[in-house]
């Protein structure tokens, strides 16, 4: 069947259309209303990314607090895995970000003396998260705000469009080719610059995260970006029969994990953060408490104080359903227990970048959750927070990129290496075969396992490798499409298997315990082979691996605790 060419020149073309991306195109035209963006998402021009499900709770340094007193807390929480200088500048431009929220008719919930409320987050003594006054639509707000600028600001939106390949000339990019996952037109995009805006690489489980599959990160990874922090796994607890959102918020103000016999496990863990802390701590004691017999997990809200609940009881959005079916049902939400369990989202991976978003590739640019910040542990409002920030840093380094270049970003590739490009989309969304989710579902089950993303050994991770290996030679080849919405499944699904693969061959790797990479067969910190950060880069064809140690020695903070040590999990062989 011959499909429509479509040919689009762009100056700057922005892949995702979440809260990075519009922070990005909307920096963009502030600087040079006269550029040319293009945004383009594989979903609607206007969904928002998740930044929709989000409550809309942000991290900002607000004007009574210090930034270098944020990035010592990041430090110690990452387990020294932390781009200090990195981390200053997104930082520095956090509170400008809230307050331009706030003009664009987002609102925060403020003290007497101005500045927002903040709630502490994982125990630690300085990040606060600023919370929105509405609950429920928090994220909702920002996404119509964002919409509103692009509208304003004219930047050209495509939806429905998938980027499957990244074009480069002489060293640089110069645009990308993809395809309409409902019509199965061909793009091509011819561009000065382009700025990766995706999301994580992910295994498609629920809670909002069935989109976060990694398709961005293999573009970068395809064109010669390099690509780190792949063996830390976002590992979330999450109710078991429906969605949520505010532990982070609820963990502080009362609430708690316990097992089956109503014990508050998280104190035999850590007796000094106790059940306050990181998910990813926490999800590692659930599931030791259910290998020992004393599951299933609750989070019990008994504790909540009545005045407490107007800071997470939602009033508006999805959560407001949620809430209404529950009560229907006889549960409370805010005054009972939940059944609770670990869910594996999404990969920490991301694409190396400087502040300003350059990568290693001239030309290629990154923001938000497709470049790599987490050291496997999170906190409540951070990606609300650097997906903006980043954003905004990387339009301007893309800015100073266009001026310095000027006329001298020229390239085109030959029509006939483009026809031969459409070709073989067009016989990939025509052929048949096994079924993407019957894939999917493989990779699912070589990946779910406590064994493998949360209590990992030797053992486990080199049985799933193999495994995974296997899937991605016998049975990968053969997945089919039969039509463009079903292309778009496929991409996502090779995706996954290279962010599963550089999961697996990272976590064997690094043999230690840091942030959310619990190792159980080497439950303890070594700082004298594994403080740094291990690197993904393709060439020649081949994966390579290579290590880059934290710069500590030229950093302001010097590495002087460890959240880590404030756990205490069995060694296992």
């Amino acid at each position: 069947m011959q499909r429509e060419t479509i040919k689009i020149a762009t100056d700057v073309l922005i892949i995702g259309a979440g809260s990075s991306g519009l922070w990005t195109a909307k920096h963009l035209k502030e600087l040079d209303a006269d550029l040319k963006v293009t945004m383009v998402d594989k979903s609607a021009a206007d969904w928002g990314g998740l930044m929709t499900m989000s409550e809309g709770d942000f991290d900002a340094v607000t004007p009574d607090e210090h930034i270098d007193e944020w990035v010592q807390d990041l430090v110690y929480y990452w387990d020294g895995l932390c781009d200090q200088a990195l981390m200053e500048t997104l930082f520095k431009a956090s509170y400008d970000r809230l307050c331009e929220y706030e003009k664009l008719g987002c609102r925060y919930i403020r003290k007497e003396n101005g500045n927002p409320k903040g709630i502490p987050q994982r125990g630690l003594d300085h990040i606060k998260l600023c919370i929105t006054e509405v609950k429920g639509t928090g994220g909702e707000d920002m996404r119509d705000s964002l919409n509103g600028e692009m509208k304003r600001l004219e930047v050209d939106r495509i939806g429905r469009v998938m980027i499957t390949e990244l074009l480069k000339e002489n060293g640089h990019i110069i645009g990308a080719v993809g395809f309409n996952t409902r019509t199965g037109d061909f793009y091509q995009f011819d561009a000065k610059a382009v700025v990766i805006c995706c999301g994580r690489g992910g295994w498609k489980t629920s809670y909002g995260k069935n989109t976060s599959t990694g398709e961005g990160l293999r573009l970068a990874y395809e064109a010669g970006a390099k690509l780190t922090n792949m063996e830390f796994g976002q590992v979330w607890n999450v109710p078991k029969l429906f969605s949520w959102e505010g532990q982070t918020i609820l963990l502080p103000l009362g609430a708690k994990f316990v097992n089956a016999k109503g014990e508050s496990f998280m104190d035999r863990y850590s007796p000094v953060l106790k059940g306050n802390t990181d998910p990813h701590y926490t999800t590692m004691a659930m599931a030791l408490e259910t290998r020992a017999g004393r599951g299933p997990i609750y989070f019990d809200t008994t504790g909540l104080k009545d005045e407490d609940r107007q800071y997470v009881q939602p009033t508006g959005g999805w959560q407001v359903l949620n809430h209404e079916k529950l009560k229907a049902i006889g549960i409370d939400f805010f005054k009972g227990r939940t059944e609770w369990q670990p869910q594996l989202f999404t990969s920490f991976g991301g694409v190396v970048a400087d502040a300003y978003g350059r990568t290693c590739v001239d030309g290629l640019y990154a923001a938000g959750r497709s470049r790599f910040l987490d050291a496997g542990v999170y906190i409540g409002g951070f990606d609300l927070s650097t997906t903006s920030t980043s954003g905004y840093l990387a339009a301007e380094g893309v800015a100073q990129y266009l001026h310095d270049k000027g006329d001298s970003i020229v390239g085109a590739v030959p029509d006939d290496v483009i026809n031969e490009k459409k070709s073989a989309l067009e016989a990939e969304m025509d052929h048949n075969g096994i079924a993407c989710k019957d894939v999917l579902r493989k990779i699912q089950e070589i990946i779910f396992p406590h064994s493998v993303c949360i209590l990992k050994t030797e053992a486990s991770l080199s049985t799933a490798l193999t495994q995974l290996l296997q899937l991605k030679e016998e049975i990968l080849p053969e997945m089919g499409a039969g039509d463009p919405h079903y292309l778009m499944k496929k991409k996502e699904v090779e995706a996954i298997m290279m962010v599963t693969e550089m999961f697996l061959r990272t976590s064997l790797e690094r043999k230690e315990t840091r942030g959310g990479h619990y190792r159980a067969d080497y439950p303890t910190r070594n700082n004298d082979t594994w403080l740094g950060w291990l690197q993904l880069q393709k060439q020649n064809d081949n994966l390579t691996m290579t290590f880059a140690p934290v710069p500590i020695d030229t950093y302001k903070h010097p590495l002087e605790r460890y959240y880590q040590d404030n756990f205490d999990f069995p060694v296992e062989g």
